[in-house]
């Protein structure tokens, strides 16, 4: 049996990743030590030649299934063995496949209980009239005549037999390697095609776009597969892929491929043959489009939810929050400049603002900054009475409110808080999420998030590996203050999981605050590797150590001395004024570029400074828009499509990639990002189904 060499792991990474093949394996290595991507991303740059999170990830994606292959080939192998199906031709085959597609071209054959028309005929005996027929292309008179020779049970009429003889055939064209290649470039240059299902017209309206649809393979965009899919899963839609040349041609070339001379025989056989191979390679190209669709949603997803995650914090200081209710009022809380919960209330703002006044005692008691109020039913309205009572010396926002349901309903809440109504509790994540948006939103599961497209369209472990590693990335690259982040927060950080997380935050109300980075080691499950890895990403202030409020690691605190006495300054000197370093940087070539660069950050928070949104007055709710109507917004989702955007009421507004700018734009993320404030003029209104459109060509 033809052996398979072990793997070259390396070169074949770096053959598909255009990646250096001593940086991958360097990365390899550290993965296999236990390092994480953001550590090796931050903290190794000098071994992995400055790759980022991006690239660590794609050499570790790329390594499994480079692996993976391999693990399928050599099982493929042992089962033809196994089987008796096993030659040195298959096996080379095999060996020499370069991707999965085409080892499971080769072994589709061969597989152990598959059972087919083609089987059955060949069990009673019709594969030597097959193969006599193959080999001399004989007319339809002689073939009748043989086939008498083939009366069975199983194939009682010379029909019959060869009905089981065109089977057998047409399934060795289906298998051939050279035909389904041949098919796959046919139906890589043809059409998507949708129709409505009969029956379905009044009640599949929502998919009306994809009634009676066609589109070329390569011309067809992400959003427009994952809507046909959903379609199809619903039961409305009926979807094919068409090849770019008609049945009959196709018919022909396959003929002359197999057969290499021409009957009616053949083109029978052939045409059997396609119908099989349509359907299969059809079936499996659209699962490639469909993942294909899938991976472009999880990157906008990735980019959405960073953006999300890395919105600016209002900051250490007391805060109220309101989560708007008319049928049960407002549900109000007081909380710390920490997020601890310090009390609640209940104003019906929508029967008298007069009711705002109540909580006018926590303001002056507790030095409050600030007013978050949620975005759901009533929030506009509550929102306006807050910012007309306090606007003037408080700051009044109005808070995107995704997931605080999910959130106050949740097990982390019920820890948290088991005595609060849920309730009270989304209005307590309301604050929170005003005070610090990444600290609040780890506790909710990202998908709740509402940051994408098509998301219950994708596999749901998919989507939460890929959005888990997307906040491991963001919350690191922020850092946590250990001495007040919670635990779901410090679970996300390089080195720790949610059990050393409990483990810190129970210090820290047992023994107090930590004075210096070095106390984790005697946190319970902290040994050396989860030190090394979480170190450099945790920060003290007013501690013993002022290298501890920086980004710079433990295991570099002793360069960064010697530097400040090189430069002949403090070290605290040289934290402050990192400029220091410029002057003798001929003398400091023991200083890595990642330490010079942690050291510039000053340990500062990454984030932007919170700003007010600035809606317009005049516009409450749809019935108050206008066409040609110029307002502030803020882009709430982005989708491959466009984006929407907040314009200060409950129905947000869509602009189509198409009205971003005058130029072409073919990735809206490139152009607009999660929070940015834009001016949108209004072009479109559809009250009856709350629809707007607006435009950024203004």
């Amino acid at each position: 049996m033809i052996e398979l060499k072990e793997i070259d792991l390396f070169k074949d990474v770096s053959e598909a990743t255009g990646i250096l093949k001593k940086n991958i394996e360097t990365v390899l290595d550290l993965i296999k030590e236990g390092g994480t991507i953001p550590f090796i991303a931050r903290y190794r740059k000098e071994k992995t030649g400055g790759l980022d999170e991006v690239q660590i990830a794609e050499i570790i994606d790329r390594a499994e299934k480079i692996e993976s292959l391999d693990k399928r080939k050599r099982a493929v192998l042992k089962s033809l063995e196994e089987t008796g199906s096993y030659n040195d031709e298959l096996g080379i085959l095999i060996k020499n496949a370069p991707d999965m597609k085409t080892v499971e071209d080769v072994y589709a054959p061969y597989k152990p209980g598959r059972k087919t028309k083609a089987d059955k005929a060949i069990e009673a005996g019709l594969l030597p009239l097959a193969e006599l027929i193959t080999a001399q292309n004989l007319s339809s008179e002689r073939i009748k005549a043989l086939a008498v020779n083939y009366l069975c049970d199983a194939f009682p009429s010379a029909d019959e037999v060869i009905t089981g003889v065109e089977d057998i055939i047409s399934q060795k064209i289906s298998d051939d390697i050279n035909i389904r290649d041949f098919l796959r470039k046919r139906l890589k240059n043809g059409f998507v095609v949708s129709a409505i299902k009969r029956g379905k017209k009044e009640e599949g309206s929502l998919y009306l776009d994809y009634h009676d649809f066609s589109e070329k393979v390569n011309k067809i965009v992400p959003h427009r597969i994952m809507a046909i899919n959903r379609g199809e899963k619903e039961g409305f839609l009926n979807i094919s892929i068409e090849p770019d040349k008609p049945g009959d041609h196709l018919v022909e070339d396959i003929v002359k491929l197999f057969f290499g001379k021409e009957s009616t025989f053949f083109s029978s056989c052939s045409e059997k043959g396609l119908k099989i191979l349509n359907k299969s390679l059809g079936s499996e190209l659209f699962n490639d489009l469909k993942e294909w669709a899938i991976d472009e949603s999880l990157k906008i997803f990735h980019k959405n939810l960073e953006q999300i995650i890395m919105a600016p914090p209002f900051g250490e200081k007391a805060v109220i929050a309101v989560d708007p209710g008319i049928r049960t009022g407002c549900k109000t809380v007081l909380l710390d400049p920490f997020g601890n919960f310090i009390d609640s209330t209940v104003l019906n703002l929508h029967i008298k603002s007069a009711d705002a006044l109540k909580i006018k005692e926590w303001i002056e008691k507790h030095d409050v900054k600030g007013i978050a109020v949620g975005n759901g039913t009533f929030g506009r309205e509550s929102f306006e009475i807050m910012r007309d009572q306090y606007g003037s010396k408080l700051t009044v926002a109005l808070v995107n409110e995704d997931g605080a349901s999910i959130y106050s309903a949740s097990e982390t809440a019920r820890e948290e808080f088991p005595h609060l109504d849920l309730t009270v509790r989304g209005a307590i994540s309301i604050g929170r999420r005003f005070q610090d948006p990444m600290a609040e939103l780890v506790k909710i599961s990202p998908e709740n998030l509402g940051v994408g497209q098509y998301q219950h369209d994708i596999p749901l472990k998919m989507l939460s590996e890929k959005l888990k590693r997307t906040v491991e990335w963001t919350v690191n690259r922020v850092g946590a203050n250990l001495n007040t982040a919670g635990p779901y927060l410090l679970s996300y950080i390089s080195g720790l999981d949610i059990k050393k997380s409990l483990e810190i935050v129970s210090h820290r109300k047992e023994k107090g605050r930590f004075n210096e980075i070095e106390e984790l080691k005697k946190i319970k499950g902290i040994g050396a590797k989860s030190f090394e890895q979480c170190a450099g990403f945790l920060r003290i202030f007013d501690g013993k150590e002022i290298l501890d409020s920086t980004g710079v690691h433990p295991e570099s605190y002793e360069n960064v001395k010697k530097a400040a006495s090189i430069c002949g300054v403090s070290v605290e000197e040289l934290v402050k004024n990192p400029e220091f370093i410029d002057k003798s940087l001929h003398n400091l070539s023991f200083l890595t570029d990642s330490v010079i660069s942690e050291l510039k950050k000053r340990g500062l928070d990454p984030r932007d400074k919170y700003e007010e949104a600035g809606f317009s007055d005049s516009v409450r709710n749809i019935d108050d828009l206008t066409k040609g109507m110029v307002l502030n917004g803020i882009v709430d989702n982005i989708v491959a499509f466009g984006a929407f955007v907040d314009i200060g009421i409950k129905e947000k507004g869509l602009v189509h990639i198409s009205e971003i700018s005058d130029q072409f734009i073919k990735n809206v993320s490139d152009h607009l990002s999660l929070g940015q404030k834009v001016k949108v003029v209004v072009k479109e209104i559809d009250p009856a189904r709350k629809r707007i459109s607006l435009s950024m060509k203004l």
